[in-house]
C-alpha cells in the first residue's frame, strides 16, 4: 500500500513528490505544464525552490513550481522506472537522464500510482 501524507512525514523519511509550473495558467489555463518528478528527504516546497533556482541557473527557465503530488512508501523504489516511463514527455533541450516532464500532472501522479501499485504485485 502506498501512503499519501506529506503532512506528517518527518524531513528523514523519503517522498516521492510531482511539482508543477502554475506560471503558465496550470491548472486552468493549460492541461500540460513543466514538471519535475523526484525523490528526496526534504521537505517537497524546499526542494521546488531549488528546482526553481536550476531551472533559471541552467536553462534559463523561469517558472514558479507548486507541489501537486506527495506520496511515501514502495513509490520512492519506483522512481526510476517512472521517469523511463514518461521518457516521451521529456522537455525539448533537456538531458535523458533528467526529471522533468511536459506533461499532465494528473497524468504523470496516476502514472507513478499506477508503476508503484503494479511493482507490489
Amino acid at each position: 500500500m502506498i501512503s499519501f501524507d506529506g503532512i506528517s512525514r518527518s524531513d528523514e523519511t523519503p517522498c516521492f513528490y510531482i511539482a508543477a509550473d502554475i506560471s503558465r495558467g496550470w491548472p486552468h489555463e493549460s492541461g500540460s505544464a513543466l514538471c519535475k518528478l523526484g525523490v528526496t528527504g526534504k521537505r517537497p516546497e524546499v526542494r521546488c525552490r531549488e528546482n526553481e533556482c536550476a531551472l533559471r541557473e541552467e536553462w534559463d527557465i523561469e517558472a514558479n513550481l507548486q507541489v501537486v503530488f506527495v506520496a511515501t512508501g514502495q513509490i520512492t523504489a519506483a522512481e526510476k522506472e517512472i521517469a523511463d516511463h514518461t521518457l516521451p514527455w521529456l522537455p525539448e533541450g533537456f538531458q535523458k537522464n533528467a526529471e522533468w516532464r511536459h506533461c499532465s500532472p494528473r497524468e504523470l501522479a496516476r502514472i507513478a500510482t499506477l508503476i508503484a501499485e503494479d511493482r507490489q504485485r
